[in-house]
């Protein structure tokens, strides 16, 4: 707990040395975009890697940030000061059990990036092949792990003491976020989610994964092929904007509707492109993994937005079991969140404004965070960011639109027939009536206190229901 207090105590001494802390009691819009740049990159440089993560999570957000904050922001992405070059042959000896010249014929002595947990050399193997090697940066696992039982620490108070943040889950999220550390702290995990992203985007149209070098890879030595590419940053660089922007917006797609797994860290200094506009991924460290009916509810209740469907957002909202369907007044909640959104110009048309305004309002209707989600709605955010620090005048909303449409005839036409089926809406109406018995019993329960025994006769009516229905649904 000492440690704890003192780490905290470090926090706030040095966002107060860079004139911080001041405009962030209360943090708002208008006074964070009067922070300097330069200060806040110093200063979560000072702070370590878990706050340089959250700095390369919001230095896309061109919505929310001035640009003297998120060119700065920028630069903490892969140009953080270097370890030595003696250090990371030493990690790369130590790791292979062998001298460095034998595994690279040459590896260079500056790296080509450096980021908050590794940074990247260029090299050649011993069979003449150019590579990029990844090297975690010394005691990195120390630090995380330091910063991590604060948040923890941080986390067990604000639930005790503030039932409001119940609903925030923050002990479940802060769980989330070590385990998401775990896996980017070990780059065999990192080479294999590069590889499951390779296999799946394999026949994707502009989208490439750099192949990976399993025999050169260990836990804090990754080595990958080498790829010709501009940072997606150097916006002046690139050729074409508004293809790269629509490219990355249908991989995302791509991934995260047909396979289910999708890079969770597409901040600026993980996207290249080449040569011929294809959007080189990086850093496969942070990767999103959601089941199919989850899946199927986030592209529906979007889809409802987007044919401003609220009645439909609502009932996805039920079904998934996010929201009690006893809110009736939801659907009124969801046509108050979309249509000041979609009503505006393309350049004000924001998924992160809508999914901020979402993730409050299904607040006031007792929706707890969905964990499984959060990956998901962040990625969502940096992806948009992205997109406009490309080409400004992309409309987000079009491009989704428009990709399921071509999706329409294939899986989710196909998987909206069999949900529209008659057996499945029988189904649905057993599970709906269900619901609807358990809360008139709930009720009858706290207004009567009947006892246990009246219990069994409650599920017992349940049961002959469901047995009555289905009898009927096979004689029909």
């Amino acid at each position: 707990m000492i440690q704890n207090i003192l780490r905290l105590l470090h926090i706030t001494t040095v966002l107060t040395r860079y004139n911080i802390l001041p405009y962030l009691l209360p943090p708002s819009k208008k006074s964070i975009n009067k922070i300097q740049g330069h200060k806040l990159k110093c200063a979560l440089e000072k702070l370590g890697p878990v706050f340089i993560k959250f700095g390369q999570s919001i230095s896309s957000r061109t919505d929310v940030l001035n640009e003297d904050i998120t060119n700065n922001l920028l630069l903490i992405c892969d140009r953080l000061p270097s370890f030595s070059h003696k250090i990371a042959v030493k990690t790369i000896e130590s790791e292979f059990n062998c001298k460095l010249s034998d595994i690279f014929s040459s590896f260079s002595e500056k790296p080509i990036a450096a980021a908050s947990i590794s940074q990247v050399h260029r090299a050649v193997t011993t069979e003449g092949k150019e590579v990029a090697v990844k090297v975690l940066r010394p005691n990195i696992e120390k630090t995380f792990s330091r910063d991590i039982k604060m948040l923890s620490w941080l986390a067990e108070i604000a639930e005790k003491f503030s039932e409001q943040s119940k609903r925030l889950r923050p002990i479940e999220l802060v769980k989330t976020f070590a385990e998401i550390c775990r896996l980017e702290l070990d780059l065999r995990f990192e080479a294999a989610h590069s590889s499951e992203l390779k296999e799946n985007t394999k026949n994707d149209r502009g989208f490439y994964v750099p192949e990976i070098d399993w025999n050169r890879t260990a836990k804090k030595v990754l080595t990958l092929e080498w790829i010709e590419a501009t940072p997606i940053y150097e916006v002046e660089k690139l050729n074409n904007h508004k293809q790269i922007a629509i490219n990355l917006i249908e991989s995302f797609c791509h991934q995260v509707y047909r396979d289910c797994f999708f890079h969770a860290d597409m901040h600026p200094g993980n996207l290249m492109v080449d040569s011929n506009n294809n959007i080189i991924a990086l850093d496969c460290g942070i990767m999103g993994r959601i089941d199919r009916e989850t899946c199927y509810y986030v592209i529906e209740i979007l889809k409802g937005f987007l044919n401003r469907d609220y009645d439909h957002v609502a009932k996805m909202h039920f079904r998934a079991g996010y929201v009690s369907s006893q809110h009736r007044n939801f659907v009124t909640a969801c046509r108050a969140i979309g249509e000041p959104i979609i009503g505006q110009p393309i350049q004000k048309i924001s998924f992160a404004s809508l999914l901020a305004q979402l993730l409050k309002i299904t607040g006031d209707f007792d929706m707890k965070v969905q964990t499984q989600l959060l990956l998901l709605q962040k990625t969502m955010i940096l992806l948009e960011g992205t997109c406009r620090k490309i080409y400004p005048e992309i409309n987000m909303w079009k491009v989704v639109e428009a990709w399921i449409s071509s999706q329409h005839e294939s899986k989710i036409g196909y998987r909206e027939k069999i949900r529209s089926s008659y057996p499945v809406k029988t189904i649905q109406g057993i599970f709906s009536l269900i619901e609807k018995l358990n809360l008139i019993a709930d009720k009858k329960l706290e207004n009567i206190q009947i006892q246990n025994k009246s219990n069994g006769k409650v599920y017992f009516l349940l049961w002959f229901v469901i047995i009555i229905l289905i009898i009927k649904f096979l004689i029909s």
